[in-house]
């Protein structure tokens, strides 16, 4: 990540057109995909703890059961100007050990060029970038944006394999 007050964004969803994945669960025990989200996000994105952070918790004891709303965000950082943001949201409710859980996966590439100093503003500064960006970067952007696909793909078929684990009753 660029640290610059003013930067150029580049901005590119991993799926696109498609902005986000989502995967229901209709099941016993979808409280549980609390603590199996928090530990494939590390596992599958490869992060430290400090590039995971929980925007969001709200766990309510209801007289009928219980309902949660998370949301998280991992940063991958790839180079010097790209990294991977992914946005993770679970909602759901539990009662009587039966209720839903609704995971949401908003993952999108962001490259920043910083634009602070003088030179960086400069036209001549800007035909160079533009320059080295369309013949040389664009292309490992473009890996960039595979490895994010194997990433969410591998994120997502994690997640519905706890899902058939729980409902087959495999996780306590």
């Amino acid at each position: 990540m660029v640290w610059a007050r003013t930067k150029l964004l580049i901005w590119d969803y991993i799926f696109e057109p498609i902005k986000d994945l989502r995967i229901s669960y209709i099941g016993p025990k979808p409280e549980q995909f609390y603590k199996k989200l928090n530990e494939l996000m590390r596992t599958v994105f490869n992060v430290p703890d400090a590039y995971v952070q929980e925007k969001n918790y709200l766990w309510e004891k209801t007289k009928d059961g219980e309902k949660f709303e998370i949301d998280w965000e991992v940063n991958k950082v790839l180079d010097t100007y790209s990294y991977i943001v992914c946005e993770i949201s679970l909602k759901g409710f539990s009662a009587g050990g039966e209720g839903k859980a609704v995971i949401r996966l908003k993952p999108r590439l962001i490259t920043e060029y910083p634009q602070d100093t003088i030179w960086q503003q400069n036209i001549m500064y800007e035909m160079f970038r533009r320059f080295w960006h369309n013949m040389f970067y664009q292309q490992q952007r473009m890996q960039y944006l595979n490895l994010g696909k194997e990433l969410l793909t591998s994120m997502e078929s994690s997640v519905k394999h706890f899902g058939e684990t729980l409902r087959n009753g495999g996780a306590s």
